[in-house]
């Protein structure tokens, strides 16, 4: 026991010895020497990672390329097979379009040569008759009513109709006035048809009114001058109710088809009273008076050879003294202007320079008095009655000097001389009437009037100006005009000094035409053209 605890308390120093030991040293250090071996292990093992994740990238990358191709192919497959089916179904109903464009060419090949027949008599029986043939035939109406508008009544009434009894003439009248879906077609001068009324705010609830109701198509016969009727169409001989696209362009194109045939015939014919008697009126009597309104309407307005052919008693054509404005238009230049063409050339250039002026003339309510030579002299509110002629006079000029200027930069770019023109306005009593001898006669008016335009135009040479007015004229004439007043001028044949004016810009209503402009235009296109015309001067040898 004794030995055992000695042994004990031995450990216990030594223990304690030790740690004294430890205890008093300050550190311990551990010395490794360095190695290079773990970085490089490190570096070889970055590289294998790096390759291996390049290897795995590349391969999902082809993997998804090659199912991306695969798709795309797929999607070419699928849309050309769409475009394919959409080209053949384009090309199906192509050939089917090609198919009804045919019938219809057919179609209005076959009226077009009626119409030419229609257009080559001017009967209206025979006329009717046709127009009767081919509402039944062409457009294939079994029920309908063919209209004509009583211009003395301003209605329509019922001229020729199939499905309806004989009682519908002497009740069946619409006033134009009256709010219809026939009155309607009148107005807009267009085919009307019951399905496209129903979408049409303005004509859908016009669609069953009275006194005619269930209109299937309401076909207007007009050409651009005036209205003559319309068709209405309750049925079909077939049935059908729908209209096509062909159907539609069909019946769009009868009313210029018709009306062109009744004004080619002229309807002379147009009151009920006149369809009962025109039998009483042969085709040779209808056939003078058409050229007698031809040949009237080459001096005359339209709306004025209306008037005079309805009304023949309105003018005196006797003698009576009328406040007119006279114009006088001459072209400056005309000997020099000839000498360069032939006379055949002269005389078609001419014709073509006249009849513009002629036609602006016309559309400013002016009469074509007479040509004299390459002159033409125009009277404005002789045989209509003008509240201010010298206006009208003066805005016909205006606007022939506008047309003088297209008419020069047409003849330019066909490398042909021009020409100026002076003008001569006058405005008071003038004398009308038949002036002549026993064997032949015209109708013209003469007096100091007459001579005072005639003496301005000739001053214009003098004062180098285009347009000269008396103040008679000026005095007619709006705000807006610029001018040059010449004071106290000395008119040959005429004792007193009159004020006389250049117009040299008009305004008419928010046009404004400036002469000025216009006169230096036509002096560079006339320049431009004896430039072009030295080159192309023979030489002279000695």
């Amino acid at each position: 026991m004794k030995r055992t605890q000695k042994i004990a308390i031995l450990l216990i120093l030594m223990f304690a010895s030790a740690t004294e030991i430890f205890a008093q040293e300050d550190k311990l250090n551990l010395v490794i020497p360095p190695s290079p071996i773990p970085w490089v292990i490190v570096a070889i093992l970055v590289i294998l990672v790096t390759a291996l994740l390049t290897v795995i990238f590349i391969m999902a990358r082809k993997a998804i390329g090659e199912e991306f191709k695969i798709e795309q192919t797929k999607r070419k497959k699928i849309e050309d097979s769409y475009a394919s089916k959409v080209r053949s179904e384009y090309m199906a109903k192509q050939a089917l379009l090609d198919q009804r464009l045919d019938q219809v060419r057919q179609r209005f090949s076959m009226v077009i040569v009626k119409v030419k027949h229609l257009l080559d008599t001017l009967n209206p029986d025979e006329l009717f008759k046709a127009i009767i043939e081919m509402i039944e035939t062409d457009i294939g109406a079994n029920r309908y009513i063919l209209f004509l508008i009583d211009p003395a009544k301003n209605e329509l009434y019922p001229f020729r109709w199939s499905g309806y009894s004989e009682e519908i003439k002497k009740i069946l009248f619409i006033p134009l006035g009256h709010a219809h879906i026939l009155t309607q077609s009148i107005k807009r001068q267009q085919t009307l048809y019951r399905a496209m009324a129903m979408n049409d705010i303005e004509i859908r609830q016009l669609i069953d009114r009275k006194p005619v109701s269930n209109t299937l198509v309401a076909i207007p016969i007009c050409s651009h001058k005036k209205s003559f009727g319309v068709i209405h169409i309750e049925a079909f001989a077939d049935g059908h109710t729908d209209l096509d696209e062909n159907e539609l362009r069909f019946f769009s194109a009868l009313p210029t088809f018709i009306g062109g045939a009744l004004n080619n015939a002229d309807i002379f014919v147009t009151t009920r009273e006149e369809l009962t008697s025109v039998q009483k009126i042969s085709e040779q009597e209808i056939a003078e008076k058409k050229k007698l309104k031809e040949i009237f309407s080459r001096y005359s307005s339209a709306e004025l050879v209306e008037t005079l052919m309805k009304k023949p008693d309105s003018i005196d054509l006797g003698g009576v003294n009328k406040e007119a404005a006279i114009l006088f238009c001459d072209i400056a230049g005309f000997t020099s202007f000839s000498s360069r063409y032939s006379p055949k050339e002269v005389v078609s250039l001419m014709n073509e320079y006249l009849s513009r002026m002629t036609e602006i003339i016309l559309d400013h309510h002016g009469e074509i008095d007479k040509f004299i030579g390459d002159a033409i002299m125009a009277r404005f509110g002789v045989m209509s009655d003008l509240p201010y002629p010298g206006r009208n006079a003066v805005e016909a000029a205006n606007a022939m000097f506008q047309e003088l200027f297209n008419l020069r930069n047409d003849w330019s770019a066909r490398n042909l001389q021009t020409f100026d023109i002076r003008i001569g306005i006058a405005t008071g009593i003038v004398l009308a009437g038949n002036i002549g001898s026993s064997r032949r006669q015209e109708f013209t008016v003469m007096g100091s009037t007459v001579n005072l335009a005639s003496r301005l135009e000739a001053l214009n040479k003098q004062f180098s100006t285009r347009i000269l007015v008396d103040e008679t004229t000026f005095n007619q004439l709006p705000k807006g005009v610029k001018s040059v007043r010449r004071e106290n001028v000395q008119i040959r044949g005429l004792d007193e000094m009159l004020n006389i004016y250049e117009i040299l810009e008009y305004s008419g209503g928010a046009r404004v035409i400036s002469l000025q402009q216009r006169f230096e235009q036509n002096q560079n296109i006339r320049s431009a053209q004896v430039a072009e015309e030295k080159p192309n001067q023979p030489e002279v040898k000695s």
